[in-house]
């Protein structure tokens, strides 16, 4: 009983000496969640001045496609080449280690609504702590691979919101893909490479997505990025993609009308990546079913 006597007293000791204190926990979450808004905020003027740092976002959209502007704003600026994030006790659970010295990531994660003193709506976000995939014992693989360009083509056709038309010319020089708004045809040039096709096609179909402003300098610069974040993210080769030259409505905006239009393109995105992994998990399915049938 002596030694059960001591273990608990000690124990309790210790308890004493790192008592909780909740005022100082909730300012804790108060500077981290203050200083993660300020990273956003910082970021987002950043990448819009800087073309490598602008594509270094695309980049990391194209990755992390699940994730909002704000987040990805943030993984950009603090390690832009994350591929998967989990919080420690998940990773844990996956089996995984995290590496000796390794810090974490912040991102906001969105919790409960609250009402402003305006009356107005509003989502607290909570500060949360995560660690990238190359910051612990596993690797990741791109199963994305697995797929030649082809299917990645049809992919990005199926289900899309226009019709398609093959056709042996189109009016734009070295264009092999045009949306027609009028007839909201997407026509098609035979006779190409398929990695151009998917480039300009996708181009294509963001235009066919995104809503039109009265900037046609910016809409194109989007689609542009559009067309940038599904290649990249596909595995479709993005060598003649070029952001050296972004937009001076866009370097003149502030950091809320910045993410606004980056989330526009990030939704854009999203609606055409959807239907490509709906087409992709389909293979999959049927890939199953037949080696059961074997």
């Amino acid at each position: 009983m002596d030694n059960i006597d001591n273990i608990v007293s000690e124990a309790n000791a210790n308890n004493q000496t790192k008592k909780f204190d909740k005022s100082e926990w909730v300012k804790k979450k108060q500077e981290e969640r203050k200083s993660a808004f300020d990273l956003i905020e910082k970021t987002a003027t950043e990448i819009v001045n800087d073309s490598k740092k602008f594509k270094t976002y695309l980049d990391v959209q194209s990755r992390m496609n699940k994730y909002s502007v704000g987040n990805a704003l943030l993984i950009t600026a603090q390690m832009p080449n994350a591929t998967q994030l989990k919080e420690f006790s998940d990773w844990k659970e996956a089996g995984a280690f995290i590496k000796k010295n390794e810090s974490s990531i912040i991102v906001l994660e969105p919790g409960e609504s609250y009402t402003r003193n305006n009356g107005t709506q509003a989502i607290y976000y909570n500060p949360k702590k995560m660690f990238d995939v190359s910051q612990t014992t596993l690797t990741q693989n791109n199963k994305f691979n697995a797929y030649d360009d082809k299917v990645k083509l049809t992919a990005l056709l199926k289900d899309c919101p226009v019709n398609i038309k093959v056709v042996d010319e189109i009016p734009e020089m070295d264009r092999v893909a045009k949306w027609n708004k009028q007839d909201n045809i997407l026509y098609v040039k035979r006779g190409c490479e398929t990695k151009n096709i998917f480039k300009e096609l996708s181009e294509e179909l963001a235009r066919a997505t995104l809503e039109e402003t009265e900037n046609p300098s910016l809409d194109n610069f989007k689609c542009k990025c559009i067309s940038y974040m599904l290649c990249k993210k596909y595995n479709i080769d993005v060598s003649t993609f070029n952001f050296d030259v972004i937009p001076d409505s866009l370097k003149n905006m502030n950091s809320n009308e910045i993410r606004s239009e980056l989330a526009t393109m990030r939704s854009a995105m999203e609606d055409i990546n959807m239907r490509m992994s709906q087409h992709f998990e389909n293979i999959s399915k049927k890939a199953k079913i037949n080696d059961l049938e074997r």
